[in-house]
């Protein structure tokens, strides 16, 4: 955690560094412009890291599954960071009276919500129950973030990077639905998250054939990235 908080940044005129890294499943922390937010962390952070965190600015919660969103871990990461937290409805009522008001936002699909420097596009996906894709933007950079959904039409919601889920062992994400959501968003990188190894693969190979100006990256879990948007 250090390593990825450490990691320097450089900001230019036409271009910008940002840092993630992937946690498993489809958790991502990503720091910008000052800035980090978390997706998705579950369980997937120990608790000395968890208050081993500089900063942290939103949590989101794309939905209830327990791989990606435990109550427990993200009171913990709140009372480490007062971050603010959006999440899909049904978490957010789980979060109700534990969070205070002016720090949750449940985050309906199709609303725009503005968080200081952020805005907060929530989308609706297709899953087993509700799930929410977010799209995240702050100055000229853009980040999709597409839990474990299936396809949904993406064609308004273009990004810089995009975090597609490719499979296992969600039911609905796969490598062809991975592939409509970046032909829709048209990023500069397509980072390939919840998934296998060979599901990933199989999405790389796919992009690569039908995009080949985008960059495909199968991240390893706790290992820091840095990218140029």
């Amino acid at each position: 955690m250090q390593e990825f908080f450490s990691l320097p940044l450089g900001s230019g005129w036409t271009e910008e560094e940002i840092a993630f890294i992937y946690l498993g499943n489809s958790g991502v922390l990503l720091r910008m412009r000052g800035r980090t937010i978390a997706f998705d962390v579950a369980n997937l952070l120990t608790s000395n890291e968890i208050y081993a965190m500089q900063n942290l600015d939103i949590m989101l919660f794309t939905h209830g599954h327990e791989d990606h969103y435990k109550l427990k871990d993200a009171l913990e990461m709140f009372n480490a960071t007062e971050a603010c937290v959006v999440a899909e409805p049904s978490v957010a009522n789980d979060l109700k009276g534990k969070v205070p008001p002016d720090k949750l936002i449940s985050a309906e699909p199709g609303e725009t919500y503005n968080i200081g420097d952020f805005k907060v596009a929530a989308i609706s996906g297709v899953h087993r129950g509700p799930i929410n894709l977010y799209h995240v933007k702050t100055g000229g950079l853009s980040i999709l973030h597409s839990g474990d959904s299936g396809y949904v039409s993406l064609k308004e919601f273009p990004a810089k990077i995009a975090f597609l889920p490719t499979g296992d062992p969600s039911p609905t994400a796969s490598p062809k639905d991975a592939l409509r959501m970046a032909l829709d968003v048209k990023p500069k990188y397509a980072v390939a998250i919840h998934g296998s190894g060979g599901q990933s693969k199989e999405f790389e190979k796919e992009v690569k054939r039908q995009m080949p100006e985008i960059t495909v990256i199968i991240p390893e879990r706790y290992n820091p990235k840095k990218v140029t948007i």
